[in-house]
Formats: structure tokens, C-alpha cells, sequence
């Protein structure tokens, strides 16, 4: 991705490739401090299939020259060599980028930031892709939005690829599929990219670099292998935590991370949906951030819901209502109101709005965010072990 407006298309142009579930190996814009030729051996290594370069205004196209020549010296040679999206309305522009990127192929897109613009780029990226996934999931979004009447938010995560989608009556959906992260084939991208300590963060034990690290390749060489002892489960959890901690920030770098969290409905798909309930309403507790109460549900179990989370903003304590009850919150606290059914909620921190919970009560979540977890394993592991628990879901670890 090569951003010749220094910012200003950046996250515009992020968010179109992100909804076509493109991976995003360089991306470059003029301010990029490594000289010329760091940047075209960084575009060498990564061997791009496709160089998508956003331009916007007139006058801008002489912006285009900070990037061309890197991109020729790094990709001409390449075979088989990529070519060049050009997403722009200016046409003088895109015949500029035409001749400086020669002999690259170049095609022309629409201004990735209008809707119009970004659907384009998505589609004819994808016509490149098998995206039967990501369309699956986001019609499923678009039905649990009209059959709810709220903005649904679907959460799946894969072997190898990981997805966001809100959609909502009325509104254009959002989509974030990241590429190639995922509990299987993807898990090695996980520790490649966020690192091993961020998914050992998760497993409420301690387990030592080496150990831990041979369990996610083995993930990723045998993606379909079932987890059959705890110590898989627990790094498949982890993985899936970190997945989508990862979409989570690949949304707030396209600008359109606030917009994931203020959600009524969430549904869990994929590797989440088999997962189980408390396990997969943890992840969602601990990865999605949510700032409104939310239900949370299943792919597959129509309206019926597994819980409800009630996310509590306060700096010491508050008094929230949850139906019938009075709860007094602490600031870190994260606990069950065994609860099922719709129930009204409010109070200090709390945006007042009445929850659908389920079978696993409502979650009352007021730990500080975004969530910090201590690095030495003597304060991580009674942490986590503990979040595990106030969920039914800390695993035996005997």
C-alpha cells in the first residue's frame, strides 16, 4: 500500500484492502524515513501480487515520483512482476502514475474514501481471491441486523484468517478481514507479527518460550488437529485472543475502530462458535473492547443468547443497576450476575440501555482499557487465572 497523500488517504485506502481481506505486507507513504533503497528492498522482500497506490486532489500527482521509482527498482525484476491499483478521481494523476510506474501494469480505481469508491476497490480486489468466506459473514451480519433490529457485530475466527463485521439497518457495513491470522494455519503470523509474549499473556499458567512456541507451530502445520489436552485448548484460546486484538487494531488504524465497539448484538462465528460458551464469552470480553452493553451469541443459535456483557467505565467504584439488583462495582472488577432474559441496565459509567442476556448471566466487566496485563508471570497468571474463574471458565490445571 503506497500512500501518496501522507496520511490523509491512508486509513481510507487501509480499510478498503482490509474489507477485501488483502494482506498488507509494506506500506509506504512519502514521510517514510528509510532512504530509497531500503524502501525498494523492503518492497522486493515482500514480493508484492498487487501495489495499490491512493492518490486524492488535483495537484497532488507530483507525490506520485516519491514512490515510482522505488517501486520500479524493486518490483520491476519481479516474476511474475505486480501490478498497479491507482485509486484516485484525478485523472492527470493517474496517466502520471501510468508513466512513472512503466512497466508495471497499471489499473484505475475510484477514490477509496466514499462508499462508492471503497465498494469498488473491495470488488475488484476480490476478484483476484476466493472471498466465499467473507461474503458468508457478512450477509450473516446483514441478517442478524434485520432480524434484531441493532447494529450486530460478527466476530469469527478461522484457521487462517480473522473478521469484524458490523452491519446495521440503514447503514453501509463494515468489514475487517485480516489475513493470515488465525488459530491454525495462521497461527505462526500471530507470534511473527504481535510476538509470543502476547498470546503466553492469555494462559492462565506459566509455560516457558520453547514449549510454547513449539505448540503454535504445531497449530500451524496441522491446523485441523483437534485440542485434545488442555494445554492445546489453552493456546488455541490465547491465539484466538490475540487474532482478534490484532482486527481490533487494524480497524483503528482505517478509523472505524469506535464504531466496532458501540454494538447491541455480537455474534461469534467460526472456531468461536465450537468453542466453549464461557471460553468464547471471555475472549470476547477480554479482545472486543466494547464500551455499551452488549448480548452476546453464537452463529447458528438464531436470537437465543449465551450472556450478556455490561462493560463499567469508573476510576474507584459505581453503583449499577441490572434489573432487579443493585450492584456496587469496583474498579478491576469482573464477576457474573446470574441474570437471564432482557433486563434494563444503568448507573455511573454505564451507558443505560436494556441487555438480552442468556444462560451464563451478565458480565460485569470494569476492568481499566484498554486491558493491561502485568509482565512477570507471579502477578499474570492469579490475574488471569481469575478471569478465567469469574467466568466458570478457568480450565484444570492440576
Amino acid at each position: 500500500m503506497l500512500d501518496a497523500q501522507q496520511g490523509r488517504l491512508g486509513p481510507a485506502t487501509r480499510r478498503a484492502l482490509l474489507a477485501a481481506g488483502a494482506e498488507i505486507a509494506v506500506a509506504l507513504a512519502p514521510s517514510d524515513p528509510r532512504a530509497f533503497g531500503e524502501r525498494a528492498q523492503a518492497l522486493r522482500e515482500a514480493r508484492p501480487d498487487l501495489i495499490v497506490l491512493a492518490l486524492a486532489d488535483a495537484g497532488d500527482a507530483d507525490r506520485i515520483a516519491l514512490l515510482a521509482e522505488a517501486v520500479r527498482f524493486g518490483c520491476a525484476s519481479l516474476r511474475p512482476a505486480p501490478y498497479a491499483l491507482v485509486a484516485t478521481s484525478d485523472r492527470s494523476a493517474a496517466a502520471r502514475a501510468r508513466a512513472l510506474l512503466a512497466p508495471l501494469a497499471v489499473e484505475l480505481a475510484p477514490d477509496p474514501r466514499s462508499d462508492e469508491g471503497r465498494r469498488a476497490v473491495v470488488e475488484r480486489l476480490r476478484a483476484d481471491m476466493d472471498a466465499t468466506r467473507d461474503r458468508e459473514l457478512e450477509a450473516l451480519a446483514e441478517r442478524a441486523a434485520a432480524d434484531r433490529g441493532s447494529a450486530v457485530l460478527v466476530v469469527a475466527v478461522g484457521s487462517d484468517a480473522t473478521s469484524l463485521v458490523r452491519a446495521e439497518a440503514g447503514v453501509p457495513s463494515i468489514a475487517i478481514h485480516s489475513r493470515p491470522l488465525g488459530v491454525g494455519s495462521g497461527a505462526d503470523r500471530i507470534v511473527a507479527g504481535p510476538g509470543l509474549d502476547r498470546v503466553r499473556r492469555w494462559i492462565p499458567w506459566s509455560v516457558d518460550g520453547p514449549t510454547l512456541l513449539e505448540r503454535v507451530f504445531n497449530r500451524a502445520r496441522w491446523p485441523g488437529a483437534p485440542a485434545g489436552d488442555r494445554e492445546t485448548a489453552a493456546v488455541e484460546i490465547a491465539l484466538a485472543h490475540e487474532a482478534i486484538a490484532h482486527a481490533v487494531a487494524d480497524a483503528v488504524a482505517g478509523g472505524i475502530g469506535p464504531a466496532l465497539r458501540t454494538v447491541r448484538q455480537v455474534v461469534l462465528a467460526g472456531r468461536l462458535a465450537t468453542l466453549p460458551a464461557e471460553h468464547a464469552v471471555l475472549i470476547a470480553a477480554d479482545a472486543l473492547d466494547l464500551v455499551e452493553p452488549a448480548s452476546i451469541s453464537r452463529e447458528g443459535a438464531e436470537a437465543h443468547p449465551l450472556a450478556a456483557i455490561v462493560p463499567v467505565a469508573t476510576a474507584r467504584r459505581a453503583v449499577v443497576r441490572i434489573g432487579p439488583h443493585e450492584e456496587s462495582v469496583a474498579r478491576d472488577a469482573l464477576y457474573v450476575v446470574p441474570i437471564d432474559g432482557a433486563v434494563p441496565v444503568s448507573g455511573v459509567g454505564v451507558a443505560a440501555d436494556a441487555v438480552a442476556a442468556g444462560p451464563l448471566g451478565v458480565v460485569i466487566d470494569a476492568r481499566p482499557r484498554p486491558l493491561a496485563l502485568p509482565l512477570r508471570d507471579a502477578e499474570r497468571v492469579p490475574a488471569v487465572a481469575r478471569w478465567f474463574e469469574a467466568l466458570g471458565a478457568r480450565m484444570d490445571i492440576g
